[in-house]
C-alpha cells in the first residue's frame, strides 16, 4: 500500500498511499504530540470550510508516526514564485487574501492559545539571556489575546498552487490575533535561511525575490484586514524569539536572535 516517496521535509517524509491519497511519516524525533495536533488541527480547519486536504486518518506504519491525507495534485506557491518571479505582485497578494480568510475563523478553547504556546518555547528558546527572555515575555503580555485560527506556518511551502489554492500544515496552528499570525509569515518571508551551500548568485536572487515577496504580502494583507504596521510589528520580537527554539538552521537562528536584540534595544531607547 505504501508507495513511492514524494517528498520530504523537517519534519516528516510523504509518501503514496494507496488510490487518492497520500500518508505522513514523522521522523522519530518529532513529538508525538505534535502529530496528534496537526491531524485534530488539520480536521478543525477542513470541517470549518479551509480548502485543506482531508485528514483522513491517524496511525502508526513500520514503527513510524503518520497522518493518511487526501491526495491534491498541485505545486507549491514557492516553486510557481521560482517559474514566474515577474508576477511575484500577485503571487504575494494571493498568499495574504488565503491566509486573511482563515484568519476570520472564530474558534474555541478546544485549540491552544497562541500566547501560551509562544510563552513556553520563550522560556526555553537558546541564544537568549535569562534578561532578554524577561523582556520579551513582557513584551509578550502587553499584547492582546484573541480566538481566531491562525495557521501558525504560513508561507508559499505551505500553499499547493491549484484553482483554487489549498493549505497544508497545520502543525503549529493556535487561537489568537490575526497580526501574530502575519507576523510569523513576514518573519518567514524576510528571515528564513537558505539550505547549506547554497551558490552566491542563487542567494542573491533569491534574496532580492523574497524581500519584494515580503513587501508586496505586508501591503497586501494590512489592505485586507485593515491593521496598522504597528501592529503586526509588536508581534516580531516573541514570535521571533519563540522561534529559537525550533530545529531551524544556526544561521537563521542567529539572524532571529540578533533582530530580537536590536529591537528590544529600540525599545528600550524610546
Amino acid at each position: 500500500m505504501l508507495g513511492k516517496r514524494i517528498g520530504q521535509g523537517r519534519t516528516a517524509d510523504v509518501w503514496e498511499y494507496g488510490e487518492g491519497r497520500i500518508v505522513k511519516l514523522y521522523y522519530e524525533e518529532t513529538p508525538v504530540q505534535g502529530i496528534d495536533w496537526e491531524y485534530a488541527a488539520g480536521r478543525y480547519a477542513f470541517e470549518g470550510g479551509v480548502r485543506t486536504p482531508k485528514p483522513a486518518e491517524r496511525l502508526t506504519l513500520d514503527g513510524r508516526e503518520g497522518i493518511v491525507f487526501d491526495r491534491v495534485h498541485a505545486p507549491t506557491l514557492l516553486k510557481r514564485i521560482g517559474e514566474q518571479p515577474l508576477r511575484i505582485k500577485a503571487f504575494a497578494g494571493q498568499l495574504a487574501g488565503l491566509q486573511f480568510s482563515l484568519n476570520q475563523l472564530e474558534c474555541g478553547n478546544d485549540i491552544p492559545d497562541l500566547k501560551e504556546h509562544l510563552r513556553w518555547r520563550i522560556s526555553a528558546a537558546p541564544m537568549l539571556t535569562t534578561g532578554e527572555k524577561s523582556d520579551v515575555l513582557a513584551a509578550l503580555e502587553r499584547l492582546p489575546a484573541g480566538n481566531r485560527l491562525l495557521h501558525g506556518d504560513f508561507h508559499p511551502d505551505n500553499v499547493l498552487a491549484d484553482e483554487p489554492p489549498w493549505i497544508i500544515d497545520w502543525m503549529n496552528a493556535a487561537r489568537g490575533t490575526p497580526a501574530a499570525d502575519a507576523a510569523r509569515t513576514l518573519l518567514l518571508l524576510e528571515m528564513g535561511a537558505m539550505p547549506p551551500g547554497t551558490p552566491l548568485p542563487v542567494k542573491v536572487v533569491t534574496g532580492i525575490v523574497r524581500k519584494r515577496l515580503a513587501t508586496q504580502y505586508l501591503r497586501a494583507y494590512l489592505r485586507l484586514s485593515g491593521l496598522s504596521s504597528s501592529d503586526i510589528g509588536a508581534w516580531i520580537v516573541p514570535v521571533a524569539a519563540a522561534r529559537l527554539y525550533e530545529g531551524i538552521p544556526l544561521a537563521e537562528k542567529e539572524n532571529l536572535a540578533r533582530e530580537v536584540r536590536r529591537r528590544l534595544g529600540k525599545r528600550q531607547h524610546n
